[in-house]
């Protein structure tokens, strides 16, 4: 299982002994809806791995009712639509986990990049500004750091994307080998160039 399938399953986990409490006591009525809950329930406690996608999401639907404040079962229903190739639904769930806690990083950060996905590689100044508040309230966040100074170079804004490279350069550690890379960004921004970010920092699609 990848990283999102097990924070998934975790999740779910939870979800599933709630659910059970809900629908599986002995002596409450059987309905359809109840008993497919308890045998994903089951199957989440038992044998995880074989969760189908749409069990998967019908489980973090449940969430999204069960803990209607949670921003996660949102923002994992959002990474797994992404991972299906629906962006725009996927950027309608991180936004609906943004309501539920509007400085939920992972949320910021996984929005900024299907925006920027969505626009064809542009950062647009919504994505420049999840990007800036996730890295504003998480400094290992360095990524989304960067993409807000790209953001505020592709407005125009030299000044503040090479004050904000140079920000982020001045809290690496002395050994991160990522300062060598931000070096050459703040080179080319301060030459009124466009620095083009890493290729294994680009948001994924």
């Amino acid at each position: 299982m990848n990283r999102l399938n097990i924070a998934v399953a975790g999740l779910c986990l939870a979800i599933a002994v709630a659910g059970y409490l809900a629908v599986g006591k002995p002596g409450m009525p059987d309905n359809p809806m109840a008993e497919r809950q308890a045998g994903l329930a089951d199957k989440i406690a038992n044998a995880p791995e074989t969760l189908t996608p749409a069990e998967t999401l019908s489980r973090l639907e449940l969430a999204t009712r069960q803990r209607p404040n949670d921003p996660q079962p949102h923002f994992f229903i959002g990474e797994m639509l992404r991972a299906e190739g629906r962006p725009e639904d996927a950027a309608r769930a991180y936004q609906s986990a943004l309501r539920r806690d509007e400085n939920f990083v992972p949320a910021l950060v996984s929005l900024a990049d299907t925006l920027v996905a969505l626009s064809g590689g542009g950062v647009s100044p919504q994505a420049t500004r999840l990007y800036g508040r996730a890295y504003e309230l998480d400094q290992s966040q360095v990524r989304a750091g960067m993409w807000a100074a790209m953001g505020a170079a592709q407005a125009g804004d030299q000044d503040k994307a090479e004050q904000a490279m140079r920000y982020i350069y001045n809290n690496l550690p002395e050994d991160d080998p990522r300062r060598e890379r931000f070096k050459g960004m703040i080179a080319a921004i301060g030459q009124g160039e466009e620095a083009p970010p890493a290729p294994e920092a680009a948001p994924s699609e």
